[in-house]
């Protein structure tokens, strides 16, 4: 963001607005300063921007030393964080459906990519939150990927188109990064034009999804392409190996099988690895750039004061954490754990890491609709954040969220659900009745399958005793799908390097003549 964007639309430079946010909470500052700020049950501004694929680890204001991110960071010491803040499913479309609706996605139905660029709606019936607020008269408008399943109804939708864009030989760019360009001038232009009614406007930006992009051209062993001088090559995270891969559960010994993109990495060497996060963090730096150039514009808008922010990610990015790349199958901490960075109007915290309780996507539908003081469905799984970000700490908060995986095409379905509690992390998968236990508070990289060793037997009963409740509370019908691998992709010599040939949902496409993009 330029020297003169303070968030506020006032004549302050950064230091001095940074210093006013330190000392006071936004709406006392505010206040202070002769302005006027929204507080929950009024028609103020939403403003929700969301990453695809960001992991909530690559982050300056999440603790990331490598990060540079000074537009997303100044947003979070402008406002409140979650730490304990996660996907409902770890894949573009099926979560996108659920935060839109505030439903998991068993219940939208909507459980992956679909093998074509066609596939099943929403229920008809099901309501979503562009609806909820395009009834309250609010200008509701969606710039950028949309990959919704029909959740995004009652929003305008702008599309983006390709501009140009140079970029480095190391990181190539594609339509991701091509596309941001675009949807960020198209939210620029939406800001700088008058409101009669209240807005709820969503920038969604692709990146750093071009780094699914970034795979595929550097597919197998190669030579690493120079990096750019004074570029950073980040290094390996401890938790790059698998140490116990053969205590891990089928789908994730073998996910080179169904994930074509670990097919693509499967041979790379240790330096490759690395180069892949350098590209990542690059894609990173140029989504956070777009951001700062989207909070410009707001600032210099008056409806600035009148607004709420919400910077958010779909789900996040494997890191080479367990060498995995990009996402699927998996719900280790890099895949599922997301930003989810409120700033703005009427909030009381400033600069808070919030992290008690386990929260969701979920989420996010009741705490918009409590914000702007509308009713949301009375069955909704989530609950409003508001309570937190007032610093009220309610009690009663439910202790553990989940996340659900069925499939990313359709060719290899091995459902899963993942049940994360304040200090553990239960996963279980229908195929082989596989079952993960990692104790976070001391294993954070999640190196020690303790399911796999047979360890803590009265941790993993009482976990298994949960899922199966919260399966029957929200009607998910989890044990009763079915499982559907060929066993070819079961076949070669464990390790990932040893894979060979084609990953399933490639020899699906070759023999169908096509190829996917995403």
């Amino acid at each position: 963001m330029s020297e003169k964007s303070d968030w506020y639309p006032r004549k302050l430079t950064r230091r001095e607005f940074l210093a006013a946010a330190g000392s006071l909470p936004l709406a006392a500052a505010a206040a202070a300063r002769g302005q006027t700020a929204s507080l929950a049950g009024q028609s103020g501004n939403i403003l929700i921007i969301i990453c695809d694929q960001l992991s909530q680890r690559v982050l300056g204001c999440y603790g990331d030393k490598l990060s540079v991110t000074p537009n997303i960071d100044l947003l979070a010491r402008s406002g409140v964080r979650f730490s304990n803040a996660y996907t409902n499913c770890p894949l573009c479309q099926p979560s996108r459906a659920s935060f839109w609706t505030g439903r998991y996605p068993h219940e939208t139905r909507i459980d992956s990519n679909f093998t074509t660029k066609t596939g099943p709606l929403i229920p008809s019936a099901m309501t979503t939150l562009g609806s909820i607020f395009q009834k309250a008269k609010y200008d509701t408008v969606h710039f950028g990927k949309q990959h919704d399943a029909g959740a995004l109804r009652g929003f305008s939708l702008i599309a983006s188109k390709e501009a140009d864009l140079d970029s480095p030989k190391a990181w190539p760019v594609d339509y991701d990064s091509k596309e941001d360009v675009n949807t960020t001038a198209n939210v620029i232009r939406f800001l700088q034009e008058s409101h009669d009614a209240p807005f709820l406007a969503v920038a969604s930006l692709n990146n750093p999804h071009n780094i699914c992009g970034w795979v595929g051209e550097n597919e197998g062993p190669h030579e690493n392409i120079p990096l750019p001088e004074g570029s950073l090559l980040p290094p390996l995270p401890d938790n790059f190996e698998i140490k116990d891969l053969k205590n891990r559960p089928l789908p994730i010994q073998y996910l080179c099988c169904s994930h074509r993109r670990l097919r693509q990495a499967a041979q790379w060497n240790e330096l490759n690895y690395r180069h892949y996060l350098a590209a990542y963090y690059h894609y990173i730096s140029l989504v956070d750039t777009q951001v700062g150039q989207i909070m410009d514009a707001l600032v210099s808008i008056p409806e600035a004061k009148n607004t709420l922010v919400v910077l958010m990610a779909d789900h996040g990015d494997g890191m080479s954490s367990h060498r995995m790349v990009t996402k699927q199958v998996s719900f280790y901490e890099e895949m599922t754990r997301i930003p989810l960075i409120f700033s703005g109007a009427g909030l009381a915290g400033h600069s808070q890491l919030i992290r008690e309780p386990m929260v969701s996507l979920l989420d996010l539908m009741p705490t918009l609709c409590d914000y702007a003081g509308l009713q949301a469905p009375a069955d909704l799984p989530g609950r409003s954040l508001l309570p937190w970000i007032r610093d009220e700490n309610p009690s009663g908060w439910p202790p553990y969220v989940v996340s659900e995986w069925q499939t990313e095409w359709g060719y290899t379905v091995s459902p899963g659900r993942m049940l994360r509690t304040s200090n553990f992390k239960y996963v279980r998968y229908l195929e082989g009745s596989g079952e993960e236990l990692y104790d976070l508070e001391n294993d954070p990289g999640e190196k020690l399958n303790l399911a796999g060793l047979g360890q803590n037997r009265k941790d993993i009963e009482k976990l298994r005793e949960m899922l199966k409740e919260h399966t029957r509370i929200t009607r998910d019908p989890f044990f009763g799908l079915g499982v559907k691998v060929d066993p070819r992709w079961r076949s070669h010599k464990l390790g990932y390097a040893n894979h060979e040939g084609p990953s399933a949902p490639e020899a699906a496409w070759e023999a169908e003549g096509r190829k996917e993009n995403n």
